[in-house]
């Protein structure tokens, strides 16, 4: 379960996902330095390990290295066949914009990591609904050092593409499609991923009920009762997600996978047999099928 959609890329291995991320972006920006994309890929393995100076190791199942890196990578791959289809035009984004789309999926769920100065709080899930905020402070002295402290002012606003705490548009056209780009990346890596059922249940759950996040439908604001509520209430969250974010706030970006992969879309494949699979069992009473490894 460690393979990516395309069962080529270990996506917990952040040295196999760096050598990805750079040979795709390598076939539209050749000769263009990739220093500030390998390092950051180097902090974030250090951060997520605990070997970073001031942090401690990453404790969140779900948000997790694995999830980074496969965001990651289907962010690079949307960046990369966004600019093969506008190569020359104006609205090619560029190489900038592109690395900086690289470093906020690398960095877009640090927020759930703890200081090491941290009193109040015993695990990373209890920032489940302010992380973006906090991964938008740590990106604003982190970037400085990095020799990228003109990103800042754009990487604040960017970052809140991924998340839910508020609804952001960037002025800029390129920002908000490079953002668009971003925040479609976090969502079909996640639910295309071979494991994803399995980790809602037995990952995601548990991060919703640490951090005290309410079920939808929950009247008291109560969180899931149990995984069988979560997963009950996940292929309408995918459905849902595809229509709301994915289609109409993102403008169905997606489909940049498929000049990637030359014509298919394995992600929006992934996502959809996930979902009818999920479906299926739940109308048949069959969720103890689930047993793909996790971790």
């Amino acid at each position: 379960m460690d393979y990516d959609i395309s069962r080529t890329v270990r996506i917990g291995d952040p040295v196999d996902v760096s050598g990805a991320v750079k040979a795709a972006y390598e076939t539209v920006f050749p000769g263009h330095s990739f220093g500030v994309i390998a390092q950051a890929f180097q902090d974030v393995a250090h951060l997520y390990a605990g070997t970073y100076p001031g942090y401690h190791a990453c404790d969140t199942d779900y948000h997790d290295l694995r999830h980074v890196l496969d965001v990651t990578l289907a962010v690079t791959r949307l960046l990369i066949g966004y600019e093969r289809v506008h190569a020359g035009s104006a609205d090619a984004l560029g190489v900038e914009r592109v690395q900086m789309g690289i470093i906020a999926a690398l960095f877009h769920d640090i927020g759930y990591l703890r200081h090491v100065k941290d009193t109040r709080h015993k695990h990373g899930a209890e920032y489940t609904r302010t992380h973006v905020t906090r991964g938008v402070r740590f990106l604003s002295a982190y970037l400085p050092a990095l020799g990228k402290a003109d990103w800042v002012p754009r990487m604040r606003i960017l970052l809140h593409y991924t998340g839910y705490e508020k609804t952001v548009r960037m002025k800029n056209e390129h920002d908000h499609m490079l953002g668009c780009l971003l925040g479609t990346g976090d969502l079909i890596a996640q639910m295309s991923d071979r494991a994803y059922l399995e980790r809602c249940r037995d990952s995601l759950y548990m991060e919703f009920k640490i951090g005290k996040v309410p079920a939808p439908k929950s009247v008291t604001g109560q969180p899931f009762e149990s995984p069988a509520e979560l997963l009950d209430q996940t292929p309408g969250f995918m459905r849902m997600t595809v229509a709301s974010r994915l289609d109409k706030l993102f403008g169905s970006v997606y489909r940049y996978a498929e000049q990637f992969f030359g014509g298919e879309n394995l992600y929006m494949i992934g996502l959809e047999k996930n979902c009818s699979f999920l479906e299926k069992l739940l109308e048949e009473k069959k969720l103890h099928y689930l047993r793909r490894r996790v971790n």
